[in-house]
Formats: C-alpha cells, sequence, structure tokens
C-alpha cells in the first residue's frame, strides 16, 4: 500500500511538473489573446473586426483539416515508440507525419487563395465581401506554415517537452500576434496587413520550433533508453501511425469547427459586427479554458505511456488530479466572469455590454465541462480515437443544426446557446464512455468539496451582488472577500489537493537535481 502511494505521487509529480509549465502558458496565452482582441475591436470597426474575426476562424478550421489530426498522433506514438526503446521509428513517423500535411495544406491553401472571391459574400454581410476576400487570400499563404508550426509543436509534446509550447507558442506567438496588431493599428494599416499581422507569427513559431525539435530528437543508434539499432519499415510505421491518427483527422477538424464556426456562422447569417460582439464574449471563456487545455497537454504523453505499459490505476489516479486541478483553477474565473460580464465586456469598446449575456451563458456552462475533466484525452490515449470521432460528429451536426436554426431569430444569445448545447454533449458522451469502457471516473470527494468551495465563495458572491443589484465597488468588496476566503480553504487543503507536489517539482527544476523521469 505504502509504495502504491509513492507511485502515485511520483505520477502525480510528473504531471505537476509539466503542468506547472502548460499553466503557465495558458496564463501568457490568455492575457495575449484578450490584448489581441481588446486592440482590434477598439483600433478597427466593429465590422473590420468581425470580419477579421471570421476570416481568422475559417483559416484555423482549415489548418485543422490540413493538421489530419497529426498533433494528437504524435503525442500518442511518439511517447509509446520512445517507451519501446525505438528511437529511429520515433525520427521517421515525423515524416511519416509531415509529408501528407504539408502537401494537404499547400493545395489547401492554394484553393482558398483562388477561391476567396466566391467565399467572402458567404461569409460576411454584404457590405465586407472585399475586406473578406482580401483578408482570406493573405492568409491562405499561411496555411502550410501554420499547419507544420502545429506539427511541430506537438511532436516536442510528444517528445517529453512542454517548454516550446509554452514560449514558443503561448508566450511567443501570441505575443507577437497581439504586438503586430498593435503596430498595424498605429500605422493606419489595411485589411491585408491586419491579416498578415495575425498570421505571420506562425512563419516566426515555425523557424525556433524547429531547431528545439531538432534538439529533442533522441539519437538514432547508440546505447539507453529510447534508443535501438532496429527500425521497422515504413508501410509498417504508415500503418501503425495512420491506424490511429487517421479518425483524428476528422474528429480534429470537427472540434475545431466546434469551437470556430460559430463565429462565421454569426458573421454569415447575422453581420460582421455580431461576430466582433461574440467573439469578444468568448474571449472570457477561453480564458478559463485555457488552464484546462494546459493540463490536458501535460497529461495526454503521460496517460499514453502508462496505457502502453498497462498501468491504468496509476492513469486513473492521475485523471482525478488533473480533473480536480482543473475545477480547482477554472471554476473561481468561470464564477466570476459569470457575475462581472457587463464590466468585462466594456473592454473591448462602446456597446460591447450588450453581449453579456453570452458570457454568462457559456461561463456557466463550462463548469460542467471543467468537472468532467479531460476525458477526451484519457479516450484517446487509451485508443479510443473512434469514439472521439463519433462523439466530435454528433456534436457537431447538433451544435451546427442550432445554429442554423437559433442566430437568425436570436442572434449571438442564440449562437451561445447553441455552443452550450454542443459543450454539454461534447463531455457527456466521452464521460460515458471512460466510465464504461475503462471504469474511470474524474470526480474524487476532494473535487466535490474543492467545486462547493467555489460556489460558496465566488457563485454566492456573484448571485447575491445580483439579487440585491449592487453597486460596483459593494460586489468588488464581495467577490476580495470570496477570493481570501478561497485562498485560505485552499492553503489550509494544500496537502489533501495535492499542492505540494508543484512545490517539490519546482524546487527540483530549481535546484537542477533530478526529476522523476518518464
Amino acid at each position: 500500500m505504502a509504495t502504491e502511494r509513492a507511485l502515485h505521487r511520483v505520477q502525480l509529480e510528473k504531471l505537476a511538473r509539466r503542468g506547472t509549465a502548460s499553466v503557465v502558458g495558458a496564463g501568457a496565452s490568455a492575457v495575449f489573446g484578450v490584448l489581441l482582441v481588446v486592440v482590434v475591436t477598439n483600433g478597427f470597426s466593429a465590422t473590420v473586426a468581425g470580419t477579421l474575426f471570421a476570416a481568422t476562424a475559417t483559416f484555423l478550421i482549415l489548418e485543422s483539416v490540413a493538421l489530419l489530426g497529426t498533433d494528437t498522433g504524435l503525442v500518442k506514438v511518439l511517447p509509446t515508440q520512445l517507451a519501446s526503446d525505438r528511437a529511429v521509428d520515433a525520427r521517421r513517423t515525423l515524416a511519416v507525419a509531415a509529408v501528407p500535411v504539408v502537401a494537404l495544406a499547400a493545395s489547401g491553401g492554394l484553393a482558398l487563395h483562388l477561391l476567396a472571391p466566391t467565399l467572402a459574400p458567404v461569409l460576411s454581410s454584404p457590405e465586407a465581401p472585399s475586406t473578406m476576400t482580401d483578408m482570406l487570400q493573405a492568409l491562405a499563404l499561411l496555411l502550410p506554415v501554420a499547419a507544420l508550426h502545429d506539427l511541430a509543436l506537438a511532436a516536442t509534446r510528444g517528445l517529453g517537452s512542454m517548454r516550446p509550447t509554452v514560449l514558443v507558442d503561448n508566450v511567443g506567438r501570441l505575443g507577437l500576434q497581439a504586438a503586430s496588431v498593435l503596430v498595424a493599428w498605429a500605422a493606419g494599416a489595411g485589411p491585408v496587413v491586419l491579416a498578415l499581422a495575425w498570421g505571420l507569427p506562425y512563419a516566426v513559431g515555425l523557424v525556433v520550433t524547429a531547431a528545439w525539435l531538432h534538439r529533442l530528437l533522441p539519437p538514432a543508434t547508440g546505447r539507453g533508453p529510447g534508443r535501438a539499432s532496429g527500425a521497422r519499415t515504413w508501410s509498417v510505421l504508415v500503418h501503425e501511425f495512420w491506424s490511429y491518427t487517421g479518425p483524428r483527422a476528422v474528429a480534429r477538424v470537427t472540434q475545431t469547427a466546434l469551437k470556430r464556426s460559430d463565429i462565421v456562422l454569426v458573421a454569415a447569417l447575422a453581420s460582421p459586427a455580431d461576430a466582433a460582439l461574440y467573439t469578444g464574449a468568448t474571449r472570457f471563456v477561453v480564458l478559463g479554458q485555457l488552464f484546462v487545455q494546459s493540463v490536458q497537454q501535460a497529461l495526454s504523453p503521460q496517460l499514453s505511456r502508462l496505457f502502453a505499459r498497462g498501468e491504468d490505476r496509476a492513469a486513473g489516479s492521475i485523471f482525478q488530479a488533473a480533473t480536480m486541478w482543473s475545477v480547482l483553477t477554472a471554476w473561481p474565473i468561470y464564477l466570476v466572469t459569470a457575475a462581472w460580464a457587463p464590466v468585462l465586456m466594456g473592454i473591448f469598446g462602446e456597446g460591447y455590454d450588450v453581449a453579456a449575456d453570452v458570457v454568462v451563458i457559456l461561463s456557466l456552462t463550462m463548469l460542467v465541462a471543467t468537472a468532467c475533466g479531460p476525458v477526451d484525452s484519457v479516450l484517446l490515449m487509451a485508443g479510443h480515437s473512434w469514439l472521439s470521432l463519433a462523439n466530435s460528429t454528433v456534436t457537431l451536426v447538433i451544435n451546427v443544426g442550432l445554429n442554423l436554426l437559433l442566430i437568425p431569430t436570436h442572434g449571438i444569445r442564440g449562437a451561445a446557446v447553441a455552443w452550450a448545447v454542443g459543450i454539454v454533449v461534447r463531455n457527456l458522451l466521452p464521460l460515458l464512455q471512460v466510465r464504461r469502457h475503462l471504469s474511470m471516473w474524474p470526480l474524487s470527494t476532494t473535487t466535490w468539496q474543492v467545486a462547493g468551495a467555489a460556489l460558496a465563495c465566488f457563485g454566492a458572491a456573484g448571485l447575491l451582488a445580483y439579487v440585491l443589484d449592487l453597486a460596483v465597488l459593494a460586489e468588488l468588496t464581495l467577490t476580495a472577500t470570496g477570493l481570501v476566503a478561497y485562498g485560505a480553504a485552499v492553503w489550509m487543503r494544500r496537502d489533501v489537493l495535492g499542492l505540494d507536489v508543484f512545490v517539490r517539482a519546482a524546487r527540483r527544476r530549481h535546484a537542477g537535481g533530478p526529476t522523476p523521469d518518464s
């Protein structure tokens, strides 16, 4: 029993070590993401801002098509190969993944450039087709670059390092995007320069990530962990990689479409100005979601290794820990954004507070999603990619159907309801499947206690402020009191919450001492 507890703590420390860096990156990503939207909404007209958001959403959907699910495939396959002393195969798997992506991304970029004049009237209102055309054609040139950028980052995560994702993507690319757009605004740039200001940081990120990936790759020959002299044939590697990744090609598209298609549909069915309102409102949902995704990024390679070794109990243990830590950090964010929605929307400019209802709907929905934990990551790393594909497809059909039904009559609130339903379905389906196929469950007694504390400290304060219609200063006092109470409760229960493993992981990193290996 003592040995099992010790192994559990080792796995938690591994997750904490990777997760700490990922959470730092998520924080930077959240700040730069909101800053980017603030610059665009305050510096450009609502029509130009909404057109940019719709164009970049279209670009990201197409990029997910070109990526063919290789980001998830590499995170799953590379750790398994290295755990089996197959360094040669790991190197060759990168080529197996990259060649189809480059070919499809180049073809897709060319098609987007040529078809932009035809697509623009469909994706924007009658007053903005030329602006949409210019932006789509500019972004089309960068489609292969963005796809390779994300593929290379996924490979570094598969090889055991979160640093490139944190430093190059979360901090570097997103920070450079915000700065470039700010420069474009200051220079009075037009739509083409604005779109390029958003897209060119992918090229910078690709150069840095490629160099970092080269350093992380283990030697193809030699002795020691992860090194082997033998290698599988190319046909075997293709089958190994694409038999798992193939379903992810479709699932990745459906997941990205679920997150981005509503912006495109709002611009097409309502107006680019409404798309700007909706994008601003969803930034606060992404704010909390980034912390959850950062935990998932750190968790996935570790789950892959554990499942490959048959250590299902250890996988279930860190699944519950990841869920608890996600609730610990994300629930306060969502409860505060719901309570302060009108004030927060004001940072995007005059008139944006009318979208406060969207913030409330989506923030409360994300409480449910966070409590389900990283269920899709567990499903994927256990090898059930077909189930994930089915879940994504069902969710996308429901989401798009509701968007088409609700946006014409209810505008951005209809889009928010459609996305909320999609979020719930997208999480409940894998939750039931993980329970059935893997006998795992994300919620522990400790997670319920953390959720209760968040509701008592932040939910109650927001509800009281709403019912009593308190002034901003009084509501701020209530929120600050809740924050102090929540922080005190977390501190007193830090050992039970497993937060001491973060301290140990940080001390190991600072001291340069050995860390638990993967």
